[in-house]
């Protein structure tokens, strides 16, 4: 993929006090791609909207866990995994029998002496924010938000820890307004068609295109929601790409919406 901008096209209000969906933070497409998945960390649930911002009661139910802050699909579709900010655990969800089946607490992983120093035993509302699979090699990824940012490569299982890279001005993780202080990470989803991640900013209230293999950000996109005077997505918490149809879905915790981006060529 060459270099992109992102077109709105249209915005959905999802948010809904009545069953819970007040600040939606984390998004995933489902298996077939015709609607999303996303939680709210007061909530206890997994809910389900089409890609108009409807939600959809039969397709969402509630869990035993609190406190998500982001949601994956498993290459297979028959799986969720979402994440925990205060215990910085990975849960495994059944679609089908709409129930939590683990729950891997960093900490317990193989290999987590590599990034406990980045982890300190008293909560600081720094730790994992979003999730998302490789769909080539089931292989999860996992997004510390900041101080330092950091993005950490799990086994299929979620059992080891395979790998981590901190997301800096070195590979290109910077912003012309936000200082590297205040510049955080809440979402993401990878690109099978580019093998790249998409890594949202809350702060930076924009879209980085990140290529794992090369360690580099290959592009920075402004989450541009205004025609004339300039507004951008506030409080962006979940992102979900989908290559095939050109399409970028943004959920914003702040203002409880769905918003839909055209993903178009420059030039």
């Amino acid at each position: 993929m060459g270099s992109v901008r992102l077109e709105l096209i249209r915005s959905y209000r999802i948010g809904d006090p009545g069953i819970g969906l007040n600040e939606p933070s984390g998004l995933t497409l489902n298996a077939d791609r015709t609607a999303l998945y996303t939680v709210c960390d007061d909530t206890k649930a997994i809910f389900c909207v089409d890609l108009e911002g409807q939600v959809l009661l039969q397709q969402s139910f509630f869990i035993s866990a609190a406190g998500l802050e982001g949601i994956a699909l498993s290459a297979d579709g028959k799986q969720l995994f979402a994440v925990q900010e205060e215990t910085n655990a990975v849960l495994i969800i059944d679609i089908a029998g709409r129930c939590e089946r683990h729950q891997h607490p960093l900490a317990a992983m193989a290999n987590y002496d590599s990034v406990a120093k980045h982890f300190p035993h008293r909560p600081d509302n720094k730790g994992l924010e979003g999730i998302t699979v490789n769909t080539v090699n089931q292989h999860v990824f996992v997004v510390k938000e900041s101080q330092p940012g950091l993005l950490i490569e799990l086994d299929a299982e979620c059992r080891t820890i395979l790998s981590s890279r901190f997301l800096s001005k070195a590979n290109g993780f910077s912003h012309p307004k936000v200082g590297p202080d205040k510049l955080d990470f809440s979402g993401l989803s990878y690109d099978p068609r580019s093998d790249s991640l998409w890594i949202v900013s809350d702060q930076g209230r924009c879209l980085f295109q990140y290529d794992w293999v090369q360690d580099v950000v290959l592009q920075r996109l402004d989450l541009e929601i205004g025609e004339g005077k300039r507004r951008l997505v506030r409080k962006a918490e979940g992102v979900a790409i989908d290559p095939e149809c050109g399409r970028v879905y943004v959920v914003s915790d702040r203002d409880a919406r769905l918003y839909v981006f055209k993903l178009a060529a420059v030039g």
